[in-house]
């Protein structure tokens, strides 16, 4: 393992992560108390509304200086500050390669550290061929470095079953919440499927595709060999200029589709590349597309 690798949230990093959080576009029921403020309405620090007092309630909740003015017995409400559960489901499939690996393993460990940070739930979960097990840090932000270490000794397997994977999450996890897929989305079988048994088991999705500089293009001409990740197997293609073409073209309406899925139904996509800084992804994109803040 590589010094970098070693260290993937400098000192530095982890200074500006103190200042953000993760928000939802959704309102997601908490079991504990923590620094993410939701809509629900109920015991709390900053004051939301009024309503009168009904037998059973707590006489501390009485806004005693209202019943001077009204002498009308109202009780205050606050917005509840309750955990959010971030589902972080990240591709270890052999398509992903070093590469793409180690961006989308920096990507998962600094929101990490964003979401314990804020006494919110982190659950890890890779997936490949099968989902495998997940891992959940106690909510404590010094943790976010085992997230690294975790998804740097699984083993994926070389394919990927996204909606399969998808299917088991959904039928394991009862806890309602963020779901990041951090995917090249290169799955045999599509991943539009996938991406609706999150939706309709109520998560709430969220893709960042992950992509390395090369596979925008292919730069040989004539015949070459190419291998294929997700199967093993091996084909010899002649690469003309419009089978180039070609290519390029399917490369981005992969891209297109994604986006263009993602903002059809409100949810947070993003596109990083592997060449760029995984910092700029999370200070900058995450926070310009409304998953940080």
């Amino acid at each position: 393992m590589t010094e970098a690798s070693q260290t993937p949230l400098p000192a530095e990093l982890l200074r500006k992560l103190e200042y953000l959080r993760v928000v939802t576009r959704r309102m997601h029921a908490g079991r504990f108390s923590a620094l993410n403020r939701s809509r629900k309405l109920g015991r709390g620090i900053d004051f939301a509304d009024h309503r009168p007092y009904a037998p059973g309630d707590d006489f501390k909740d009485i806004d005693w200086n209202l019943y001077g003015r009204l002498d009308r017995f109202m009780v205050r409400l606050a917005e509840e500050e309750t955990e959010l559960n971030l589902h972080l489901l990240v591709d270890c499939s052999r398509s992903m390669g070093p590469h793409k690996a180690e961006y989308a393993r920096r990507v998962a460990a600094a929101l990490s550290y964003i979401a314990l940070a804020h006494l919110d739930r982190v659950h890890v979960w890779p997936f490949g061929e099968k989902l495998m097990k997940p891992l959940k840090p106690p909510r404590n932000k010094t943790q976010a470095i085992q997230v690294h270490r975790y998804l740097s000794s699984v083993d994926g397997g070389s394919a990927t079953d996204m909606e399969g994977t998808m299917r088991a999450f959904a039928g394991i996890s009862r806890a309602r919440g963020i779901a990041l897929v951090i995917s090249d989305f290169l799955a045999p079988d599509g991943w539009q499927s996938a991406i609706d048994v999150l939706r309709s088991a109520r998560f709430e999705p969220a893709l960042l595709q992950v992509s390395n500089p090369d596979e925008a293009d292919i730069a040989t001409r004539g015949e070459v060999l190419l291998d294929d990740r997700e199967t093993g197997r091996t084909i010899r293609v002649r690469v003309t200029e419009k089978v180039a073409s070609a290519y390029r073209a399917a490369f981005l309406a992969h891209g297109r589709a994604l986006n263009d899925y993602a903002r059809s139904h409100n949810m947070f996509f993003a596109h990083g590349r592997s060449d760029q800084p995984f910092e700029e992804m999370v200070l900058r994109t995450m926070r310009s597309e409304r998953l940080l803040a």
